[in-house]
């Protein structure tokens, strides 16, 4: 769940039949209808699966290779996190939201998520996108920011305001410019 993002519903049924060249191929089963997904396979799920029996029901299953049923995965899930001091009532939908959170941590849009987690909604998104890590967001913006805005200018500094037909001129000498602690948004008096 971690790596695609899945449902529960969705992950209890993943196995080697939604494998393609181009990653997982499955159709998610939500209350407004169905989406279809295509989830490139991470390379850490990619060594899991590689050790899964290639006639089993699903990757997620049983002791006994049956499939798992939702709320039995759930309580796996629940009895797992309780074993690894987690805190209290974890559930499979934790997992959901985390990998949502890792993948904004990462970079990725609110569209990029929707595409792995078949969210219809980005209001959804946005909500389990809240915990993602603002500090390196904001530098990445600010990072965006400055490179979107990076003037060249055609001649080099040391030739600038050479010329008398096009002296540079001060911003400073202007009599009606003011501070920012004054609003130069207002006309001046």
């Amino acid at each position: 769940m971690l790596h695609t993002g899945l449902r529960r519903s969705d992950a209890v049924r993943l196995g080697w039949k939604h494998l393609t060249k181009d990653g997982f191929v499955i159709t998610t089963k939500k209350s407004q209808g169905h989406v279809e997904l295509c989830i490139p396979v991470h390379a850490d799920l990619a060594r899991y699966i590689a050790e899964c029996p290639k006639d089993g029901p699903a990757f997620i299953a049983t002791m006994y290779g049956r499939a798992r049923s939702e709320k039995a995965f759930s309580a796996w899930i629940s009895e797992a996190a309780a074993d690894a001091d987690l805190p209290p009532k974890s559930s499979p939908h934790g997992v959901r939201k985390a990998a949502c959170r890792r993948l904004a941590e990462a970079g990725c849009t609110a569209l990029e998520i929707m595409s792995i987690t078949g969210h219809t909604d980005i209001r959804e998104i946005e909500r389990y996108c809240r915990a993602a890590e603002r500090k390196g967001l904001a530098a990445t913006a600010m990072t965006k920011l400055q490179a979107g805005f990076d003037i060249k200018l055609p001649n080099p500094p040391r030739q600038l305001g050479k010329s008398a037909r096009k002296s540079l001129k001060s911003l400073v000498a202007k009599a009606d410019w003011r501070s920012r602690q004054e609003s130069n948004l207002q006309p001046s008096e």
